[in-house]
This record gives C-alpha cells, sequence and structure tokens, in this order.
C-alpha cells in the first residue's frame, strides 16, 4: 500500500455512517474521526491487505457506527487497487456480536 493520508468512509451492518483520517505508513494506521481514534497495523498479502485496528472513543457526545462502546477491536481484510492507493475492507469486532463494517479508503496525500 502506497504510504500517504487516506479519507475513508465506512457504513456499518445497523445502517450507520461516517469517515474520517487515516496515515497509513510502515505497516501501521493512525487515524480518527469526530469521535473516535483508530490505532493498528495492516499487513499486505497478495494483491489484498488485512488489518487490526483498536478504535477507541475520545468524544464523549459522540456513538459509533456500532452504538455507544467507549472502545472496541476490528479485524478487516479486503483489496488493494492495482495502484495501491485505494483500498475497501470489511470484518468485525469479537466484542460486537452480529455487527459488520466496510471501510473505503482513498489516499489524499503524501507524508512528511
Amino acid at each position: 500500500m502506497t504510504p500517504g493520508i487516506y479519507h475513508v468512509k465506512f457504513s456499518s451492518s445497523i445502517q450507520a455512517h461516517g469517515e474520517g483520517m487515516a496515515v497509513i505508513n510502515n505497516g501501521t494506521v493512525n487515524g480518527g474521526d469526530v469521535g473516535y481514534v483508530y490505532t493498528g497495523n495492516f499487513i499486505e498479502e497478495s494483491g489484498g491487505v488485512s488489518s487490526t485496528l483498536r478504535i477507541k472513543k475520545w468524544n464523549q457526545n459522540i456513538t459509533s457506527v456500532f452504538g455507544p462502546y467507549p472502545e472496541f477491536t476490528l479485524n478487516l481484510k479486503g483489496s488493494l487497487s492495482p495502484d495501491q492507493k485505494t483500498f475497501q475492507v470489511s470484518g468485525s469486532s469479537p466484542q460486537i456480536q452480529g455487527a459488520t463494517i466496510n471501510i473505503h479508503g482513498f489516499r489524499v496525500s503524501d507524508t512528511v
């Protein structure tokens, strides 16, 4: 995956959606949105990517796309575009039974 700053859009199986920003570089993911921060890692696999993210609430007035959870893990798997500047992943949280998430990201900038 091309290192950089990515705009991410996500939607959950409970009909909620949101968007945020993520910095992806050297196997790490760091980002956030108006209510949560995301930290974790990703691994490139033949034409695809997998990731484990820790999602943690920073703004007590915001509810996640999964509901009022203060912290949870996401296990994600998906594909990269041929130029490795966009991705599509989906997955779930072991702490939130029955809910799934889809995330689409596209690269908007280099990092310093």
